[in-house]
C-alpha cells in the first residue's frame, strides 16, 4: 500500500499541477498568443501519446523498468525546463512535449500495479484505497502551483515538481516489484515472489 501510495503520488502529483496549469505556465515561460495554444494542444496529444507507447511496451520493458525509467527521464525534462525557462519556444516545448511522453510509462503503471500487487479479496478496497490517497497529494500540488508560481517563479516550479518525479524513481528502485513474469495469484502473494527483484526484498532475503 505504501509503495502504490506513494508512486501513483508522485506520478500526479506534477501532472495534475503542471497540465491544470499548463497555459500559465506556458506564458510564464514565455510562450503567449499562438504559442501557447499550440503547445497546449501538443502536449495533449503527447501525454495520450505516451500512455500509447507505454502500453504497447509495458510487456517488454518490464513494470520495475519502466516505472524508474519513466520517472527519471521525465524528471530531468522538468530540470532542463527549470534550468533553461527563458529558452525559445521551441526549446520550451520539446522539453514539456519530452515530459508528457516520458511520464506515460508511469501513468499507465497507475492502472497495472495496484491491481498485479493486492490480493483479490482485498483488492477493490485497496485500490480505492490507494486511489484516495493520492488524490489528497494532487489537490494540495494543484493547489500550491500558483502560489509557487507566484511567490518562487516558474523555474524553481519545475525544480519542486521534478524533485517529486526524481522521488519517484527512487521509491521505485526502492520498492518495486516486477511482475511481467508472474500470473495474478504470484503477484498479488503477500510475502510472495512479486517482491523479490526488490533491493529491500534482497537485503532481508540474505539477512536472512
Amino acid at each position: 500500500m505504501a509503495f502504490v501510495t506513494l508512486f501513483w503520488t508522485c506520478a500526479i502529483v506534477p501532472l495534475f499541477a503542471i497540465y491544470a496549469f499548463a497555459p500559465k505556465v506556458l506564458q510564464a515561460l514565455k510562450l503567449t498568443g499562438d504559442w501557447a495554444a499550440y503547445g497546449s494542444i501538443a502536449i495533449t496529444f503527447l501525454f495520450t501519446l505516451g500512455c500509447l507507447l507505454a502500453t504497447l511496451l509495458i510487456n517488454r520493458l518490464g513494470r520495475r523498468k519502466m516505472l524508474i525509467h519513466s520517472f527519471l527521464w521525465s524528471g530531468l525534462s522538468l530540470v532542463l525546463l527549470g534550468v533553461f525557462p527563458d529558452a525559445s519556444p521551441t526549446t520550451v516545448l520539446v522539453l514539456f512535449g519530452a515530459y508528457a511522453v516520458l511520464i506515460g510509462g508511469a501513468q499507465v503503471l497507475e492502472y497495472v500495479y495496484p491491481n498485479e500487487l493486492f490480493p483479490t479479496e482485498i483488492r477493490a478496497s485497496a485500490v480505492g484505497l490507494a486511489t484516495s490517497l493520492s488524490r489528497i497529494g494532487a489537490a494540495v500540488g494543484t493547489y500550491l502551483v500558483p502560489i509557487s508560481r507566484a511567490s518562487y517563479g516558474v523555474a524553481n516550479t519545475m525544480f519542486a515538481a521534478a524533485l517529486i518525479s526524481l522521488f519517484g524513481a527512487l521509491i521505485s528502485w526502492w520498492l518495486a516489484p516486477e511482475t511481467s513474469k508472474l500470473d495474478l495469484q504470484q503477484a498479488a502473494a503477500l510475502g510472495g515472489q512479486a517482491a523479490t527483484t526488490s533491493p529491500t526484498y534482497k537485503t532481508v532475503a540474505r539477512k536472512a
